[in-house]
């Protein structure tokens, strides 16, 4: 199926966050009052690379731009783009490797020409050998990809007469990946799961339960096990355990009936599998809020915790990481009176503790990730009306909770995501706002 170019125009037309992430795109935005943390010194930001092009020249690429980094420093890089010189611009799911030193591999396209592809997702394991899935003409599919850059096949994930949507993947230190997926099929919503083998080799399709058209949130931890976490029905938070057999029990995270709704859910987990599960809470009269709830190794739940002020009303957005001891940082958006939006940060420790609230800076569509010690970094984009430039920004997180002064990335970007190596060296990746929306990335610092 052809897909025309001024159909996908990428700075207006993002049918995964008009659906399921509601982007307050082409908005201008401003802080606004709030007693929070603001300017807390960390190390300064040095050594960045200068930025370099990842899509090829006269390439229209789309606004999700994916990137995962292995514990050697080499980055995989995934978009979505055509080419644009052709009548009919076919987007084909791309990806090239930069390693930590030298350059990038070539560009290797991913899905074939003429599918029908969008929402590419990446994981990588300790060595470069990395999985991508995506949808496909209303399927979810993936593919291996070596550290090499050796592509394995291109395997269909999906139940057979299923609809497929907003998969996720997520690859253990051994280099087995799990993807989850959101299906349609017999009038309702249910989320599912899959391995996908370093060679190739799928395991069965496990159904996990009810679903909603969200997309699941996954995490692995150094032992090979996953987490998976959503919302049922927007009605409840749950998750369940998996480790190459049959999932474990069922976990509600919180209760229905209470009149409230749920939805984002995000989950990150620490090196021997504590979880710490994340989610936005609606309900009428309330303010939307952004709550978090721990989940140990052995099965016990803390205590239901907001993590944004009952004063604020919580945006789409919000992002979580946790280090290998289980100290957690979680940046979200909030929208103010005057509906423009604003970017925050928050450390949440191993105990449940919360960290000072610190500004971040106006903006949306934050990103975040930490190394094994708690160092790391925040992305995010200032979007504003189309005369006005988008800048992508960026933040150092320090493993006390604190955040470095903004850098601005670039003054042409949006849609930031970042990833670390362990020592906490971090590879961005964005979109080029203005035409031909090429995309770019950039390791620092």
């Amino acid at each position: 199926m052809s897909v025309l170019r001024w159909s996908r125009r990428p700075f207006t037309s993002d049918r995964r966050f008009l659906t399921r992430r509601t982007l307050t795109a082409g908005v201008a935005i401003t802080a606004s009052a709030l007693t929070v943390t603001v300017g807390v010194s960390a190390p300064a930001q040095a050594a960045w690379t200068a930025p370099w092009n990842v899509s090829a020249p006269g390439w229209e690429a789309t606004d999700s731009p994916k990137v995962a980094v292995d514990r050697q420093g080499d980055a995989i890089l995934v978009w979505e783009a055509c080419d644009g010189a052709q009548p009919a611009c076919y987007y084909q799911i791309q990806a090239r490797i930069k390693p930590a030193s030298g350059s990038m591999t070539a560009t290797q396209n991913l899905s074939p020409l003429g599918a029908n592809v969008a929402w590419p997702e990446v994981a990588t394991d300790d060595d470069g050998d990395s999985a991508v899935v995506w949808e496909q003409e209303g399927r979810v599919v993936g593919r291996r990809v070596s550290s090499t850059g050796t592509l394995g096949a291109l395997r269909t994930l999906s139940t057979t007469g299923a609809s497929g949507m907003n998969p996720t993947v997520v690859v253990d230190p051994s280099g087995r990946a799990l993807a989850a997926w959101t299906e349609y099929r017999g009038g309702g919503y249910y989320t599912v799961a899959r391995y996908l083998d370093l060679d190739s080799s799928l395991g069965p399709v496990r159904d996990l339960g009810s679903g909603s058209a969200d997309q699941p949130s996954a995490a692995v931890d150094r032992n090979g096990q996953a987490v998976v976490a959503w919302a049922e029905n927007y009605e409840r938070v749950v998750a369940r355990r998996i480790r190459y057999g049959a999932p474990l029990p069922l976990r509600a995270f919180t209760s229905p009936g209470s009149g409230a709704g749920f939805g984002r859910v995000t989950v990150a987990v620490d090196r021997d599998g504590d979880a710490i599960v994340s989610f936005r809470r609606w309900r009428t009269g309330e303010q939307t809020r952004v709550w978090v709830r721990q989940w140990s190794k052995t099965d016990a739940l803390g205590t239901v915790t907001a993590v944004s002020p009952v004063t604020d009303n919580a945006a789409q957005q919000h992002a979580l990481a946790t280090d290998f001891e289980g100290d957690s940082m979680l940046v979200w958006t909030r929208q103010n009176t005057t509906t423009k939006t604003e970017v925050f940060g928050r450390s949440i420790s191993r105990t449940g503790a919360l960290g000072a609230i610190t500004s971040l800076g106006v903006g949306d569509r934050p990103d975040l990730t930490l190394d094994d010690d708690g160092d790391g970094m925040v992305a995010w984009h200032t979007p504003g009306p189309p005369s006005t430039p988008t800048q992508v920004m960026s933040r150092t997180v320090t493993r006390t909770g604190s955040f470095g002064t903004a850098k601005t990335v670039t003054t042409d970007g949006r849609v930031p995501q970042v990833d670390a190596s362990p020592t906490g060296r971090s590879t961005i990746i964005w979109q080029q706002r203005s035409y031909p929306y090429t995309i770019h990335a950039i390791t620092g610092p």
